[in-house]
Order: C-alpha cells, then structure tokens, then sequence
C-alpha cells in the first residue's frame, strides 16, 4: 500500500478541533509547523479565455490597499488546527484510505478507514477527544494512488498555511530557509516525524547565511514519534536567517512553520532528489506603492548543498515569457544561502509594478524556497522551488475552492520554447463527477494565473471545494508547473495558503 505522512501542531482548544470526517465542502481549517518568515509577496492575475455563465463569485478586496508607507506590526497567529485533505486522482477504482495519527511519543491516538471517489476528495479532521495543545503526525496509506495536503489555520482564518504530504521520507533533509526576525510573531517551528517502526537519531544543524554552523543539537525519536522546535528557543533576541540541515539513522520527513507578520506559511522539508542546478520559481511579485513602500513582494532563498562554492544566478521574466533582468551571487560556500527580495531597492530594475517568475541555476545544486507576502504582509505563503528534474505535464491540486470566502489562484508556467493548451478540469469531492473544464493556452515561456472566482470556472458552482487536474495537451505535450493560492476572506482578504500541485504519471 502507498504511504503518506503528514505532520500536524494543534496549540488550539478542544472547541475549534471541530468535527470528524467532513466532506470537502465545508470550511477547511488544518495546521502544520510554524516558521519565522519573509516579506510581502502576492500570486497574481489570469489570462481570461471567457466560457460562459457570469455567475462569478464576487472576489473580496485587497485587505490593505492604502498608498501609505507604514508598516504593520507583527501579531502572533495564536492556536492553530490541523486537518487532513486527502484526494484520489487514481480513476481506477474508489480508494480504501486509513489514517493514523500518532502522538510525540509515537503511540497511536486515532486512526479512520475512509473510502474517497475516484477523483474524489475528503477533509479529516483531528478529533477534539485529542485535546488542546496535541502534537503528532500521521501516516496515511491507501490501495490507491492518493496524494495529501496538511491544512492549519487559526480560530478566525487570519492565518493559514499548507502544505504536501511525503511518499518517500530520506535520512538526508534540508530547508533553504530558517529565519527567526521576533520571538512568537516572526519565528519559525520545526517539526520532524519519524516514518520508521523503530526510533531514530536525528542530528539537527542551524547555518548561517555564510555556510558556518550557528547551532546543533541530537535528538531520538521513537517510532512513528515526532519531535517540534521553536526557534524562540534558540535565537531569542538574536535575530537569525540561515538554514537547517538534518542527518538521521531512519527515514524521516519534516516541515518548517514561517510567522510573518500577521498570516502564517509552511513548507516541507526537500530531500536529495528535489536538489537540482536548474530550480523554478513561479507567481513572483514586486508591487510598490505610491509612497515607495513595499505592497506585495517575494523573497527567494537558495540553498547550496554542494560540497564547493556555488555561483548561483536567478533570471526573471515577465508573465509574457520576456526577459526581465538577472543577477548572480557569486562564491555561496557549501551550506550557505543566496538571499533574493524583491522587496528591495537591489531590484528597482523590474520596476514596481512586476509580476512574473524566475528559474535559478546554480554551479551546485540547489535547493530553493519562495515566500509571497502580500498587503504588508496581512498574507503570506510559501512554497519550495521546483527542480527541473521534477517538472511534469500532469499536476492534481487537492485543495481548491470557488466560494464566498475562498477562491483558488492557479498559476499555470510553460516551461518550454513551444505553445502550449493546458486542460483545467474540477471535479466533485464527493462522487468524482468532473463539474467542468476549459483549456488555457500558454505561449512559450509563459505563465498566468488565473482565479477561479471568475465567470470561466461558474459551472463548479458557489460552494467548491475539491480536487483540480492540471494536464499539458498534445502527443509529447510540454512540460509545464502548476500551484495554487488560497487568498481567504469575505469583504476583505485576511489571509492566504499556498503549495505546489503534485506532479502525477
């Protein structure tokens, strides 16, 4: 059977576990590892190919469109609850699909046998009985071919994160980014589950940005056990931007929760073969204000997980496919970090007003992390770049949504010299029945995002929430990325989820 592991942080009261199973068609609320954090950042417009049936759903405002230069004070996301999207793109048959959730210790807590469509989808959630303040895992296994996502948010969704499930845990895992800027409000959480039926020793190392060691520490996990860090612990203040590296005697996999300044993000550990010399970066922004204040912004941290110096250069280009601009750093040694904000007057050159994406090479390879900050920073997500050796031309994205308070942004990036027709097709959580389809044409080199609160996506209806499949056209169709943006909110949009749809045969 396939198997899925996904970790989970639940700091929040028994209250707001809320219920058992729910279809995917109520409000997804999850949590993962919190993380200190980058700065603003936006997902940006579509490319309208117009079907159709106006029955848009109204999108909410941006949450903090003011032409002002203050900045906002960062606020701590409080109590955070997990759930679990689970989703078959398997068209072969319903998949059989147990969850079990595991606590620190490694003693099973909670386990469920579900039955989920073909190209269905369904939400677990953590069941109260677990309490306030559990923190655990789970493994996720199935006679299908189903993929998962761990969802967090807050009580009031003003901070929510995502991200994906691991099939294949390593001994070997990084993350290109750990910042720890504010005790609580901008820190991060590290989290690491141990996949193996016996324990496992972890080495745990912090760099710095120049590639030398500023912490490490040892730490034995039990089977099927997890352990969480609060960088608070280790960088209280003093303010650190570097990365992390661990070592482990048994497969593991972890996950990194970013605070930003109001909103959360979270991002997954990358294992050897997501490292690559050619790394791709999509929904980038750079949006300034009237009055010369960053608005929305990326921020790129590349990791060199080489053994020598990297030099490692970023191309930028707009959402057309046109060049616009480079910039290399040279000499990052081994285990060092190459920092690109966009936020910056460094890159006054693509303008203030910039949307786009990027790809990064590098002398050594490479593991890359973006995080969008958007109106200030009130939103933030994050997602890991993707290595070309892991570009494909199918993608199923498990959690998407077209309703009053939560519209999808799917960004669709051609990576090739070539046109290419991408067939977006939704489909109902429930039965597997496709709601609708269209076909978005790309031409060489370029990216669009495109909202599903527009009139081309109204036959999914006001209340979708579901799995989306992405799928490149043609007898060698080209290759292509797709990743999703969830901004949430009703009159204004407060905050926002983000993650890379997977890659699937």
């Amino acid at each position: 059977m396939k198997r899925l592991l996904i970790l989970i942080i639940l700091s929040l009261s028994a209250l707001a576990l809320v219920a058992p199973q729910l279809p995917f068609a109520a409000d997804a609320r999850a949590q993962t590892a919190p993380t200190a954090t980058p700065r603003p950042t936006r997902v940006r417009q579509p490319k309208a190919v117009v079907t159709p049936e106006p029955t848009a759903t109204a999108e909410p405002e941006e949450a903090d469109a003011e032409t002002d230069s203050a900045e906002l004070a960062p606020v701590a996301p409080g109590a955070m609850t997990s759930q679990i999207v689970v989703f078959n793109p398997d068209t072969t048959g319903s998949a059989t699909v147990q969850i079990e959730i595991y606590d620190s210790a490694g003693a099973a807590v909670f386990t469920t046998t579900e039955s989920i469509s073909p190209n269905g989808a369904k939400i677990i959630a953590v069941p109260n009985t677990l309490g306030a303040n559990f923190q655990g895992n789970a493994i996720i296994s199935s006679d299908k071919n189903v993929q998962a996502l761990a969802l967090a948010a807050n009580g009031n969704n003003n901070a929510r994160d995502a991200y994906e499930g691991v099939s294949a845990p390593a001994t070997q895992l990084t993350f290109p980014l750990a910042r720890h800027l504010a005790d609580d409000t901008q820190n991060n959480i590290l989290a690491i589950q141990n996949a193996a039926a016996s324990s496992a020793d972890v080495t745990i190392t912090f760099y710095n940005a120049d590639g030398t060691m500023a912490h490490q520490q040892n730490e034995t996990l039990a089977a099927r056990g997890s352990f969480y860090l609060n960088t608070n612990t280790l960088f209280s203040g003093s303010p650190f931007t570097g990365t992390i590296a661990l070592a482990a005697t048994q497969n593991i996999v972890a996950a990194l929760q970013t605070r930003y300044v109001r909103d959360t993000a979270a991002v997954r550990a990358l294992a050897a073969d997501e490292y690559d010399t050619l790394i791709y970066l999509y929904s980038l922004e750079r949006k300034i204000n009237g009055k010369g204040a960053a608005q929305n912004w990326s921020e790129i941290f590349a990791r060199n997980n080489g053994a020598n110096a990297a030099d490692i250069t970023i191309e930028f280009f707009k959402n057309d496919g046109s060049a616009a601009g480079a910039q290399t750093v040279t000499g990052v040694p081994a285990n060092g970090l190459a920092q690109f904000l966009l936020n910056d007057a460094a890159f006054a050159a693509l303008g203030n007003a910039f949307t786009g994406w990027a790809k990064v090479t590098s002398t050594e390879p490479l593991g890359v992390s973006t995080f969008s900050a958007m109106s200030k920073g009130k939103r933030f997500n994050g997602v890991d770049g993707l290595a070309n050796s892991q570009v494909n031309t199918r993608y199923v994205c498990g959690a998407t949504a077209r309703s009053a308070t939560e519209n999808t942004q799917l960004t669709l990036l051609n990576t090739e010299a070539r046109n290419a027709k991408i067939l977006v097709r939704l489909f109902d959580p429930n039965t597997g029945a496709k709601l609708m389809q269209t076909t978005i044409k790309l031409t060489p080199h370029a990216a669009t995002t495109v909202k599903f609160s527009d009139s081309l996506f109204a036959a999914a209806g006001s209340n979708f929430r579901g799995m989306t499949l992405v799928q490149a056209k043609g007898k060698t169709p080209p290759k292509i990325i797709a990743a999703v943006s969830n901004p949430y909110g009703s009159n204004k949009l407060i905050s926002a989820n983000g993650y890379l749809c997977s890659a699937i045969p």
